[in-house]
């Protein structure tokens, strides 16, 4: 169960960048889709609206003058939005609107009755013919009849409306835009990540010295120690400072080995978090002196059942909590206390660490596991989160600040699923 869920949290950032890919391809479709609906319906409506001028043209101009008639037709499509060609039943051009050709002339409407439509000479009258041959193939031209006959008068031609066109350039534009936009995004998570990288190899270089800055601070003292006490003839003295040294030294081992098995999945078994944490404790409690005088650490365990755990691991993740709680407390010092106990209704073991430090800041809480992040000034930013790596990637817990006051102390809980 531990390992599934482990899983899962580890292919949680895989299938979030699924999710939005995939979300915003849908996204996309919808609107090619829905921008595909809007031009179908302009269509249709362009050919509703060229219908009903061809039934005007049939009525009004065909039926008047020719004194008068290209007047008013040059009036009416004037007031169409659309490339119109309109032609006699043979095919001759008699009016054309939104083609980029100017208007005929008083003297071209003569010769324009006059052209032959299967071989039109050069120059405008062949740019009109072709051009309503072209309207043809994308929209069928609507014959001109009178009311109550079935005599074609002529045909009107008619292409793509400008905003038609545009909108047909709409789903290739809003792929284009598409493609720039996941090209920044995938560039800002690629530039991110290697910030967060090197955020992370420059922090864990810290955090391993500041890791093994206690063993050996304190193995300095306790050779200072032993010299005089080897001087003044102490021997029994001597053999505990030696003890302690021992510690140290184990400590430094531990150290190594901590850092050797972030890199890999750890080995699980039953532990039991009694003896690590009184382990933990006890081993601070007797640095106190040297880390913070005026500090107390308190220990209150319930009976609690085993947990599938590293002790390594574990033992780092309480020390951090530790070390972090101390580096809170500031110069005056401080209480830490730590409880345990059973959460039998989640079938967990919950462990409470409270400090008396300066708290964190509201606006801060979110960020206080990130690489990188402290609120600390001379903290390295990583403890942190290391320590919910383990927790929750390696152990299939949850660590969280669960309170926290600004000059009233600051309140972890690590939770751990029991075996």
């Amino acid at each position: 169960m531990i390992g599934q869920f482990s899983n899962y949290r580890g292919n949680l950032r895989f299938w979030l960048k699924i999710y939005l890919i995939v979300g915003a391809g849908i996204l996309v479709v919808c609107v090619l889709l829905y921008t595909s609906r809007v031009i179908q319906r302009m269509e249709a409506q362009s050919a509703a609206t060229t219908r009903l001028f061809s039934r005007f043209v049939a009525e009004v101009v065909f039926q008047v003058e020719d004194v008068g008639k290209r007047s008013i037709l040059q009036d009416v499509i004037r007031e169409i939005n659309l490339p119109i060609v309109i032609t006699d039943v043979e095919g001759r051009p008699i009016a054309w609107h939104r083609v980029g050709i100017p208007a005929p002339a008083d003297e071209d409407f003569n010769e324009l009755l006059n052209v032959d439509p299967q071989n039109p000479p050069p120059g405008k009258i062949g740019t009109l013919v072709a051009l309503s041959r072209k309207f043809d193939k994308t929209n069928r031209p609507v014959p001109i009849r009178l009311v109550g006959s079935t005599e074609v008068q002529g045909f009107v031609h008619f292409g793509p409306s400008k905003l038609q066109q545009e909108l047909r350039l709409m789903p290739l534009t809003l792929l284009v835009l598409f493609l720039l936009f996941m090209g920044v995004a995938l560039q800002g998570f690629r530039s991110l990540k290697l910030s967060e990288q090197r955020s992370i190899w420059v922090g864990l270089a810290k955090e391993t010295a500041h890791q093994l800055g206690t063993p050996l601070s304190a193995l300095l003292g306790w050779t200072q120690l032993l010299k005089d006490q080897l001087h003044e003839d102490r021997k029994s003295d001597a053999i505990g400072s030696v003890v302690e040294m021992e510690e140290d030294l184990k400590r430094l081992s531990k150290v190594t080995e901590r850092f050797s098995k972030i890199g890999s999945r750890p080995e699980l078994r039953r532990v039991d978090l009694a003896p690590v944490l009184d382990r933990t404790v006890k081993y601070f409690h007797r640095r106190l002196p040297r880390l913070k005088a005026e500090s107390t650490i308190t220990l209150e365990i319930a009976e609690i059942p085993p947990i599938r755990g590293n002790e390594e691991l574990l033992e780092w993740v309480f020390e951090n909590l530790i070390r972090n709680g101390l580096d809170a407390l500031g110069e005056k010092g401080g209480r830490i206390e730590i409880r345990a106990r059973h959460d039998v209704g989640h079938r967990r073991v919950d462990i409470f660490v409270k400090d008396s430090g300066r708290g964190v800041p509201a606006g801060l809480r979110q960020r206080i596991f990130s690489p990188g992040f402290t609120t600390k000034r001379r903290g390295w930013g990583l403890g942190l989160a290391l320590t919910r790596r383990i927790v929750q990637d390696y152990h299939g817990g949850e660590i969280r600040l669960t309170e926290s006051h600004l000059g009233a102390g600051s309140t972890f809980v690590v939770r751990f699923p029991t075996a």
